[in-house]
């Protein structure tokens, strides 16, 4: 039976570290850059172990090997992905779309509406599984997908993605003019101090971070790690439009490690219930938000 919070509370050493968890998480604010919820909880999940766990901290950080990029991977590039009567059927759907399938929470970070997991894109990222899979190197399993519809005032800021989006494979329906998108290299995950300092300004300037521009055509795809790449696009040219369709996809038999609610089961660890109740709150506030 699952207990309620009120009934949890009442045990002493549940309370004291659901205080503690409590201090931490308002001691890391939010970071301000889209995505970013996995990269702090991990970071809180870290700070809380060395509190409350100091004996498993390091078993914890090397549990997410699995989800870092290898640091040799390459953004892969892929022509002519789909036939022809498909990208037409692709084509047909966009143009389909009802006003109230928009999603529309993304006009003003983005400029852009988006639609998630339609039915039958749903079916297309599983049919494609192999096929990135091969390009991964890797097993992988799909996570989520969406249409990205981006009209002139698209743009896209830096940042990385969650390891649920840890490849995603960015296919281009249609466009109207190029708009490239810019990739750096395979890097490390931020720490605690780089996440509640982070500016993007010095991410763009780092010549260390190598970044590189790619163009995509309809019918086109680019592989890339997207929760160990920085990419970002700059401000949409005048005129131009571009309808993408993003596949995300994670390590195959990764699905507990990617999610922090369920930490403290997946590791064992139960201290960590306090926490992980809290990340269960916090993401579905976030949720909601959207």
């Amino acid at each position: 039976m699952v207990q309620s919070f009120k009934e949890r509370m009442k045990d002493h050493d549940y309370g004291q570290m659901h205080l503690l968890a409590i201090s931490l998480m308002q001691s890391n604010r939010k970071v301000p850059w889209y995505d970013a919820h996995f990269l702090r909880s991990f970071e809180i999940a870290k700070q809380y172990l060395q509190l409350v766990r100091p004996d498993r901290l390091d078993e914890f950080i090397a549990g997410f090997a699995p989800i870092r990029t290898p640091a040799d991977f390459t953004v892969k590039k892929v022509r002519d992905l789909f036939p022809g009567e498909l990208q037409a059927e692709m084509r047909a759907i966009v143009a389909g779309l009802k006003e109230q399938q928009l999603e529309k929470h993304e006009l003003a970070s983005f400029g852009r509406h988006v639609v998630h997991d339609h039915p039958f894109f749903l079916d297309l990222q599983r049919q494609i599984l192999p096929r990135v899979s091969e390009l991964a190197g890797q097993e992988v399993e799909a996570g989520y997908n969406f249409l990205s519809l981006y009209g002139n005032a698209g743009r896209c800021e830096p940042h990385m993605d969650e390891p649920v989006s840890m490849y995603t494979l960015d296919y281009c329906i249609d466009q109207e003019g190029d708009w490239p998108i810019y990739f750096s290299r395979v890097v490390d995950w931020p720490g605690a101090a780089e996440l509640q300092n982070w500016n993007p300004e010095e991410v763009l300037r780092d010549p260390s971070m190598d970044f590189r521009a790619e163009v995509i055509q309809p019918n086109e795809a680019i592989l890339f790690a997207g929760s160990s790449q920085w990419h970002y696009r700059k401000a949409m040219p005048p005129g131009g439009y571009c309808n993408l369709l993003f596949f995300h996809y994670f390590p195959a038999g990764c699905s507990d490690l990617i999610t922090p609610t369920g930490w403290a089961r997946y590791f064992d660890i139960p201290e960590m219930e306090p926490l992980c109740d809290l990340f269960a709150d916090f993401y579905s506030v976030s949720a909601g938000d959207q």
